[in-house]
């Protein structure tokens, strides 16, 4: 099984778009939903996919199975109950709003003084009243239209459609483009449950809509006499006209804050900061349970490392050197293996004379960080092992031609010291040299040559492959 540093590894700059896409993907369809029946399913649902994924790391066979076919049922459950909602998202998410919608800075200053003094004075008259601008959004399959007006925008065509004995009174003014262009509109009502009791219809209806769009409202309170904008799910009220202006400006006009930066910009990253991060975390979550596993293969052939071999045991017979695996990781992990950096160690601490067996697993595999051991084959390895010892032996060189007369082969060393099975050094009375000619040896005075052992399954106690040194030397009288 990965574990989440080898994931951590294998992440690479592709997968960070790949991540950061998908979180503003989520964060898109949370802030849609958030307040409403579908976020608290949502969330529900999510709790459900953790106890899967859960089940499914402890080896609970059967719940992971049934909670695997219950997602096929519920993801077809959720089409059809959130038929609207999907709709809906699917249309604000549209490219095409944003070349046919108005831009958010095309209204006209003057425009805002004249909704600002209609506004105070149906707040002072105590008449309630209910005012919608069309944004990036289109509103045409939101507002059900009353009667089309298409007139300029003036404080007293606004106070005249909202008095009480005015037919055009009940529903809300559509202004687009700076103008009027309907009145007595029909807007969807708010899907929140949870929305304060001291809200009438018309803040209900103010919130229905921009939840759905981008839209803005202006909203009058009869009973209270309080102006309030609705832009979201937030309704800000104004006890200030000059505040009620600034508030209506950004959210048309689109100022400019003290720093030279859009209002917008500033907020990009802490408004809603929240649901940012939660956004963040469940696509970092779903890359780490749908991308992770998700990686190439590749079969190779590893050679094995037998080590800890105690001094008194030696290796007898045949053992195998190598082994197949098949590693698992990023196609980059594996494109980037550097021969010998993976290998098998075999530890032989604890073996005892006679055949010792090996289970071989993903803990004997030497890998690089992300890359995880699938499969090994063979599974399992024995090695016979015997005791050991050692004993001192003449070395005799192989000469080749006749020594002088009065002339003497001296060997430095005399001895070496072989290591093997007790059976086999016990026929073994010396060791040889590699043939030496005595005519180069007279020319040179000195020769070096490597001691030859046999049997093979003999050793000679030593780091270097041992030679001796061959010298003449003049026999005293």
């Amino acid at each position: 099984m990965q574990t989440v540093s080898d994931l951590l590894y294998s992440i690479s700059a592709v997968n960070l778009i790949d991540i950061g896409i998908i979180g503003c993907l989520m964060y898109f369809v949370l802030s849609w939903i958030q307040g409403t029946r579908a976020f608290q399913i949502l969330a529900t649902l999510l709790g459900i996919g953790l106890f899967y994924f859960a089940a499914l790391e402890m080896g609970l066979t059967l719940t992971s199975v049934l909670f695997q076919y219950l997602w096929a049922a519920i993801i077809v459950v959720l089409v059809i109950v959130f038929q609207p909602e999907i709709r809906e998202m699917l249309e604000k998410a549209s490219p095409i709003r944003y070349l046919s919608g108005r831009q958010i800075n095309d209204a006209n200053p003057s425009m805002v003084d004249e909704i600002v003094k209609a506004a105070s004075e149906l707040a002072r008259l105590r008449i309630g009243a209910l005012i919608t601008f069309q944004r990036m959004d289109r509103l045409d399959n939101l507002v059900l239209k009353g009667k089309l007006l298409d007139g300029m925008v003036s404080a007293e065509t606004l106070v005249m459609i909202f008095q009480k004995n005015s037919p055009l009174h009940d529903g809300a003014a559509l202004i687009h483009r700076d103008r009027i262009k309907a009145a007595s509109c029909i807007l969807p009502l708010s899907r929140d449950e949870d929305l304060s009791s001291r809200y009438g219809t018309r803040h209900r209806a103010a919130l229905g809509l921009t939840e759905r769009s981008d839209a803005l409202c202006a909203v009058v309170s009869e009973e209270r006499g309080e102006v309030s904008l609705v832009e979201g799910k937030e309704i800000t009220t104004y006890k200030k006209k000059g505040d009620f202006r600034q508030a209506l400006e950004r959210g048309l006009v689109g100022t400019v804050s003290s720093t030279g930066a859009p209002t917008g910009t500033l907020n990009m990253f802490t408004a809603n900061w929240r649901l940012k991060l939660l956004s963040v975390v469940t696509a970092i979550f779903l890359w780490f349970v749908i991308v992770g596993p998700q990686r190439s293969e590749l079969g190779m052939t590893v050679p094995i490392q037998y080590t800890n071999l105690p001094a008194a045991m030696e290796i007898t017979g045949k053992w195998m050197d190598r082994i197949d695996v098949r590693i698992r990781g990023s196609e980059s992990g594996l494109a980037n293996l550097k021969p010998g950096s993976v290998r098998a160690v075999v530890d032989l601490s604890n073996v005892v004379p006679g055949l010792n067996y090996f289970r071989m697993n993903a803990k004997n595999l030497q890998v690089p960080p992300g890359i995880t051991i699938s499969q090994i084959r063979p599974s399992d390895l024995h090695l016979n092992v015997e005791a050991a010892s050692t004993k001192k032996t003449t070395v005799v060189p192989t000469l080749s031609g006749e020594l002088p007369e009065k002339t003497k082969v001296v060997v430095t060393p005399a001895e070496v010291r072989l290591r093997g099975l007790q059976a086999e050094l016990k026929k073994v009375t010396s060791v040889t040299t590699d043939t030496v000619a005595v005519s180069e040896l007279l020319a040179k005075g000195k020769l070096a040559s490597p001691v030859v052992v046999k049997p093979d399954g003999l050793k000679i106690e030593a780091i270097e492959p041992m030679q001796v040194n061959i010298t003449l030397e003049i026999e005293k009288p």
